[in-house]
């Protein structure tokens, strides 16, 4: 009986516990290659992206509108994407792939 009680507060702690979303690093700039994609328009859904993931568009349709470098920490890359996400009513999202450190 303790040892099912030790188990649900464990994972009551464990499940608990809030993680941020955002990275930590506010201090190392890296290269980005950064692309904007649209979701695209279909008559049976609307277009949007179901996320702000940026490692693959969720929506296989997208249409890539631009693409650009930028220098950026961890966090300010995470932010910046989350931003564009929620401000375009999930139409746009950005991907980012890491070049590496600025600097080196």
């Amino acid at each position: 009986m303790k040892k099912n009680i030790l188990i649900a507060l464990l994972l009551i702690a464990v499940l608990g516990c809030k993680k941020d979303k955002f990275s930590n690093d506010d201090t190392n700039l890296y290269n980005w290659k950064r692309d904007l994609y649209r979701s695209s328009v279909q008559k049976e859904i609307p277009a949007m992206f179901s996320s702000r993931n940026g490692k693959a568009p969720t929506n296989q349709n997208a249409i890539l509108v631009s693409s650009d470098f930028v220098v950026l920490t961890e966090y300010r890359k995470d932010i910046q994407q989350d931003s564009i996400f929620r401000a375009s009513g999930k139409m746009l999202v950005y991907k980012y792939e890491k070049l590496e450190r600025a600097g080196e």
